[in-house]
């Protein structure tokens, strides 16, 4: 029995150090907020009032300027977001720099996308492997459950996007009902962050269980007001959005920079271009300190000749290299005609992989917003910030790595807890119920400590995965999804075999259990998924068949206690 009670204990103790640790907070390098200048000439003024102003409040501003002020957009109303047009700028701003109703006055600024598109090639996703996309697949619920809004030119749903996880959306630039893609920029960003993945069709995305909040903010030139800006954040952050991609930029916006403030204080992760200067200068917003602002690196990891530089860069994600074969970054978009699969490379390219892995994620379910900055940032391999990398390049396999911690913690302990309770059932000695424990963790989460160690090898890739998990590593990211081996099967047949062996029986018995912890644990969290059976039925056969397995243990714990009481009497 102290053999036993040493064991539960050291499990437990090191669960209780892995959901402790988390990634330690980087410094994040800060630029200098540039004032707007206000020429003293006509012009389009912005004048976001206080949260909850009304009508009335805006007639006084109105009275104040001499001038007509609407809404941005009936949406911004309760964010109390105006624009108008006045005959001497600078003059507006000094009127109403220190009203009290007033928290941001400037000239409406112009913003852009930031990515070069060109012709299609239908070239492998080199991008999606070097930040190590497959990971997520395998190993997350990929993204679902995540909203991403994407501000930028709209999206269309073309062949390859699920119409079922993109949302109607809105659209914000004066004249145009809908969030549709009129440009194609929306819609290449948004196929980096959800393609539909394994379908047989077309490309892949980085979290393709996400869903897509369209928010049209740029007309079909690619450009737009930063008001429009302003109001498509303010509403992605009132629709639920967890995630906010900004494949745009310009100069300085104090509106923008507001909307952005508030956002994050709501826990919304936002991830924004640096820009495709290539020079010295991180373009707006990407250069806040609120977000991850985004580099671009082509094929092998250098940096992009386009990208923009220096303080303000956090992060490096693929962003593609026209110059080399293949290049670009390949995904669905519009095209005349139709769809079509398009290279595009810039800035606005690699931020949706960052988007799109912050989805990936938060999907865990055991990591907020700041988790998710800090683990995506942390895992970019530099101990030093770099003025092209920032803290260095995207690696979601990374950062999973310091995440899952916190998320293996969870299967580890249902597993624990589940072969204890039936292996004390049998009434069994201290040596059966270490062995049926070590056992039933071993199955459900496999030798996790391996890499801690420093050891690598395909053999290590594969001892320190779970058993179901263990064709992934010959197969790829998926394998371990056919049905039959997501099942009860195996350990009925193990069950049937060595649990006949009374020296067997514990292994047997903590296999068995192990088994289906990660099936149910697999059934609610998402990281389980059988080929062909859809979401909910396949959520259906994981619960099933994990119950069925923790019955069979549950079996070789009577046939255990049975036999020890005939022996005894």
């Amino acid at each position: 029995m102290r053999a036993a009670t040493t064991t539960v204990l050291a499990v437990v103790g090191l669960a209780a150090v892995v959901w402790a640790t988390a990634p330690e907070e980087l410094g994040r390098t800060e630029v200098e907020l540039p004032s707007v200048q206000s020429a003293g000439a006509p012009g389009l003024l912005a004048v976001d009032l206080v949260d909850g102003s009304t009508l009335h409040d805006l007639e006084d501003i109105e009275q104040i300027l001499g001038a007509d002020l609407d809404w941005t957009h009936l949406l911004s109303i309760d964010e109390a977001l105006a624009q108008g047009q006045v005959v001497d700028l600078a003059a507006a701003v000094a009127l109403l720099r220190n009203h009290p109703s007033v928290e941001v006055v400037e000239p409406v600024i112009e913003q852009s996308m930031l990515g070069y598109p060109n012709d299609p090639l239908f070239e492998k996703q080199w991008h999606l492997r070097e930040m190590g996309a497959p990971e997520g697949w395998a190993n997350t619920p990929r993204g679902r459950g995540v909203t991403v809004a994407v501000i930028d030119t709209g999206v269309t749903v073309v062949e390859d996007l699920d119409a079922a996880r993109v949302l109607a959306g809105k659209s914000f630039v004066p004249g145009t009902a809908s969030a549709a893609d009129d440009q194609g920029h929306g819609t290449h960003v948004a196929g980096t962050i959800a393609q539909s993945t394994n379908n047989g069709i077309g490309a892949a995305g980085v979290a393709p269980e996400a869903t897509i909040l369209p928010v049209k903010v740029l007309s079909a030139s690619g450009s737009g007001q930063s008001t429009w800006i302003a109001a498509g954040i303010d509403y992605a952050v009132d629709e639920g959005a967890d995630v906010i991609n900004l494949s745009l930029g310009g100069s300085y916006s104090r509106v923008i920079h507001t909307a952005i403030q508030k956002a994050r204080s709501k826990g919304v992760v936002v991830v924004a271009a640096a820009g495709n200067s290539g020079r010295q200068g991180v373009s707006w917003p990407g250069a806040l300190a609120e977000t991850i602002g985004v580099s671009a690196v082509g094929p092998g990891g250098e940096p992009a000749p386009y990208t923009s530089w220096g303080k303000g860069v956090d992060l490096a994600a693929p962003g593609g290299d026209k110059r080399k074969p293949g290049g670009g970054v390949l995904q669905n978009t519009i095209a005349p005609g139709g769809s079509a699969y398009l290279e595009y490379q810039g800035t606005s390219m690699a931020t949706p992989h960052v988007a799109g892995a912050a989805a990936v994620l938060l999907s865990t379910g055991t990591c907020d917003a700041d988790c998710v900055e800090r683990s995506l940032v942390g895992s970019g391999g530099l101990a030093r910030w770099d003025d092209h990398l920032g803290w260095g390049r995207l690696d979601l396999q990374a950062a999973l790595g310091t995440v899952h911690q916190r998320f293996d913690a969870f299967r580890m302990l249902f597993a624990l807890l589940a072969t204890l309770m039936l292996a004390r059932l049998a009434k069994a000695g201290g040596g059966f119920t270490t062995k049926a424990t070590v056992a039933g963790v071993f199955t459900a989460s496999g030798l996790f400590f391996l890499p801690w160690l420093g050891l690598s090898g395909a053999w290590v890739n594969t001892l320190s995965r779970p058993f179901l998990s263990w064709p992934t590593s010959v197969f790829g990211p998926g394998a371990e999804g056919f049905p039959l081996w997501l099942s009860v099967l195996v350990p009925a047949v193990v069950a049937l075999t060595a649990g006949a062996s009374r020296s067997m029986r514990p292994l047997a018995l903590g296999f068995a259990a192990g088994i289906g912890a990660h099936l149910i644990h697999g059934s609610f969290s998402g990281t389980l998924a059988p080929w062909w059976l859809g979401e909910n039925v396949g959520t259906w056969w994981l619960s099933f068949h994990g119950t069925l397995a923790l019955a069979i243990a549950l079996g070789l714990a009577g046939v255990e206690k049975l036999e020890r009481e005939g022996a005894s009497r």
